[in-house]
């Protein structure tokens, strides 16, 4: 149960930090595209996901969901990577600095 509960702790941080991130790197005239794109594209990963893990598992067993894993975590690091640096949007700022 301690180890359920940690999982769901951190995945709840994990979640809210995505949501941050989504809006924090829109501008305000696209926060609704943007919101909808990574609520899809979140849906799809969650079923490609399952679908591979399953896939994985059927040929490679538990061993080979591992190394998948880690294969998607070292993916994910090399996109963080190329992500653009500097200073995201600031939410609620308007264009000419004034309220």
């Amino acid at each position: 149960m301690i180890g359920l509960a940690t999982f769901a702790v951190l995945f709840a941080i994990n979640s809210a930090v995505h949501s941050y991130l989504v809006l924090a790197y829109t501008d305000e005239d696209s926060v609704a595209l943007n919101v909808g794109f990574y609520y899809m594209a979140n849906a799809g990963g969650r079923l490609l996901g399952t679908l591979l893990s399953g896939l994985i598992f059927q040929h490679a067993g538990f061993k080979g969901c591992l190394w998948g894993s880690a294969a998607m975590i070292l993916t994910a690091a090399v996109t963080w990577l190329k992500l653009p640096r500097g200073n995201p949007v600031q939410l609620g700022a308007t264009l000419d600095g004034g309220e």
